[in-house]
């Protein structure tokens, strides 16, 4: 299920049939279960060819209060897709952020023009 590249880094494709949604604090965000995995989690996971990052934020299932919904509605407030991958009693945060998307693709683009 996780490929690992060459540069060490991990993903994972999934669709959105394999995840569900989570509604917290009157935000809704896409929730893919780990629990039964028997990797560790990616660093990236591919959404039906959007790429998530892990955002290095991780926050408790259970007694995480507010916080959770407030930084979900500050990621989206920036542009960016808030995904969560549940391990054990932890929700790990990836995003998709497509202006960092456009921006790579923009520099492959100019490194094709110069070569």
């Amino acid at each position: 299920m996780v490929q690992q590249a060459t540069d060490g880094t991990t993903e994972v494709a999934v669709t959105f049939d394999d995840m569900t949604v989570l509604s917290e604090g009157g935000i809704d965000v896409f929730l893919l279960n780990w629990n039964e995995a028997a990797d560790p989690p990616p660093f990236y996971i591919d959404v039906e060819g959007r790429r998530c990052s892990y955002a290095l934020e991780t926050f408790l299932v259970r007694g995480h209060g507010a916080e959770l919904a407030d930084r979900l509605r500050e990621h989206e407030a920036e542009g960016r897709t808030p995904l969560l991958l549940e391990r054990d009693d932890r929700y790990l945060l990836f995003l998709h952020d497509p202006a960092a998307e456009a921006e790579d693709e923009g520099d492959e683009a100019e490194a094709a023009d110069a070569g």
